[in-house]
């Protein structure tokens, strides 16, 4: 399979691109390359060699663009789970009903794994080692997950006012139980896998938004 970074390369000879344009061009190859590499190698045993290696970028654009290693991470992290998170979230806006929000947001995020398996594995897997600072970044984004949760709730009780608040930590409950399902798929890797993801996801979106009631997941 090409390389993730083949759609960004830069065209061949003299071209007319600003020095802004092509710094732009080759942050995103290495971006691309920090996940390609971290997802297949994993982040302790990628070095800054095989990113510029795979991106087709010096080791002097590289240092232009980031301090080091963990910079590149952070910053191809952040872009992995800033795009899934508000592309789910508009996926879901368009939804007539929370109901059919929470199928449409659930489709996106299983779907998008499965676009982006090597990517989405190094995120969520590769965080980890970077201690402290991965946690950190990490825990953020958990935060954005169940800021959507709490979202979605609200627009639920606003369309049924019977409903209960769902309890304390349920957000988290969910978007944790949703980071499992989705792991579990991309170790899998089949077809199977990832349509279980797909339903066990909506069920568990769908159970932390009506608790015990009955529910045609």
């Amino acid at each position: 399979m090409p390389h993730v970074t083949e759609h960004r390369k830069l065209p061949k000879g003299p071209h007319n691109l600003s020095r802004d344009e092509v710094a732009g061009t080759q942050r995103a190859r290495l971006i691309d390359a920090v996940l390609e590499n971290t997802g297949k190698r994993g982040y302790v045993a990628t070095t800054v060699g095989h990113i510029t290696a795979t991106a087709g970028v010096s080791r002097t654009s590289f240092y232009e663009q980031f301090t080091g290693k963990q910079d590149a991470f952070l910053a191809a992290y952040r872009e992995v789970t800033t795009e899934f998170i508000s592309q789910g979230v508009a996926a879901g806006a368009e939804a007539a009903t929370p109901l059919d929000a929470v199928a449409a947001c659930c489709d996106f995020l299983v779907d998008y794994v499965h676009r982006r398996p090597i990517a989405v594995r190094a995120v969520l897997l590769e965080i980890y080692a970077l201690g402290d600072a991965g946690l950190e970044v990490r825990e953020n984004t958990l935060r954005a997950g169940e800021a959507v949760f709490d979202r979605t709730a609200s627009w639920l009780r606003a369309t049924d006012p019977s409903l209960p608040s769902p309890p304390p930590f349920t957000a988290r409950t969910v978007v944790a139980a949703t980071i499992e399902l989705i792991t579990q798929a991309i170790w899998i890797g089949t077809e199977d896998a990832y349509e279980q993801a797909r339903e066990a996801v909506r069920y568990t979106w769908l159970l932390g938004l009506f608790g015990h009631r009955s529910v045609d997941a």
